[in-house]
Parts: C-alpha cells; sequence; structure tokens
C-alpha cells in the first residue's frame, strides 16, 4: 500500500505543536486503540480524529493529547489505514523522516523494539523541545508514542522510561473465519 506520509505526518503535527515526570499514577485506556499508564501531573487524555482520503482510501487518525504544569506533553496517535501496511520499515521510516523535518529536530539515536509487531524508538530534538518517540505498526495501524520535554532531564526521568513500557495495542475484535446461519 502507498503511504500518504504528508497526511499522517499533518495529522500528528497538529497534536505535537498543540502539545508543545514523577512516578506513574494514572492509567488512560482508550478501549479500541491502546493502553498506556501516563506518568502522575499528567491530564487525561483529549481526543481529536480526523480523516484523510488518499487514492487507496480513508485514512483515519485520532491523536490523544495530555498536557502536564511541566511543559511536558505525551501525544499518542493511531492511524488507520485503508488496508494492510505491506512494509512496515518503509512506513516508520517515512514517518520519522517526514516528523524530523516538519519540527526542524535533530536525530540523536534510534533502535529498533522486539516483539510482536515491527517499532522503533528515536531520541530526538528540536530547539524548543526534547523529544522520545515509539512507532509501531500492527496491521493496517500505524501508532506513534510520543513524549514531549523540555530538557533531557526531564526525557531521562525514570516515568518516561516507564511510560513507554506501559504501551501497548488493543488486539483488534476477531472477524468470524465462517458465517453463521439462522434455519
Amino acid at each position: 500500500m502507498k503511504v500518504p506520509t504528508m497526511k499522517i505526518l499533518s495529522a500528528m503535527l497538529v497534536a505535537v505543536l498543540a502539545a508543545a515526570v514523577p512516578a506513574m499514577a494514572q492509567t488512560s485506556v482508550d478501549e479500541e486503540a491502546f493502553d498506556i499508564t501516563l506518568p502522575a501531573g499528567f491530564a487525561e487524555f483529549t481526543k481529536q480524529v480526523q480523516k484523510a482520503e488518499s487514492p487507496e482510501g480513508t485514512v483515519e487518525t485520532t491523536n490523544w493529547v495530555s498536557r502536564a504544569q511541566t511543559g511536558e506533553a505525551v501525544v499518542v496517535t493511531m492511524s488507520k489505514m485503508p488496508g494492510h501496511i505491506l512494509d512496515p520499515d518503509k512506513m516508520m521510516d517515512a514517518t520519522r523522516d517526514s516528523l524530523l523535518k516538519s519540527l526542524k529536530a535533530t536525530l540523536e539515536s534510534e533502535k529498533d523494539l522486539e516483539g510482536e509487531n515491527p517499532a522503533t524508538l528515536i531520541l530526538f530534538r528540536s530547539e524548543a523541545a526534547v523529544l522520545q518517540s515509539q512507532l509501531l505498526v500492527d496491521d493496517d495501524r500505524l501508532y506513534q508514542v510520543l513524549y514531549v520535554g523540555r530538557t533531557p532531564e526531564q526525557r531521562a526521568a525514570p516515568a518516561v522510561a516507564q511510560l513507554f513500557a506501559s504501551f501497548k495495542v488493543a488486539e483488534a475484535p476477531k472477524v468470524a473465519a465462517t458465517a453463521s446461519s439462522q434455519e
């Protein structure tokens, strides 16, 4: 499937710019999408949904944004594609590159994560913020967990590592393999 990267990035960027960490306390869940535990001091998520048309069909991007009074923010983005993502690495690379370019950010490090789904963890910085992002592909969905902090010390806090460790993709509802009939 061709990647409508700019449309996805635009939706993610809206959330990042809007966002512009002590012990873990609050658990936030969107039962249809993910489970994550926010650090203490972060507000409940606000949710925004955007749809964009691509040649393959509609891409629905949902952003959940949580802010703290410290200037930190957490943004979770889920982009539901019109079909299975055929090349997860290409999707994640294009998303990373577009995000870095749009934020005028510098890549600090990147590593692939082990697990059932293709995923990568990225550290980067701009003039205004230090960021950490996890990209993960699950069938027809691209997830991004994004932490936005003001200082390297904020980003290095154990609560930020716990935030990323707590992220779990919800299981998609299974479609029955066989149709049942009533007689």
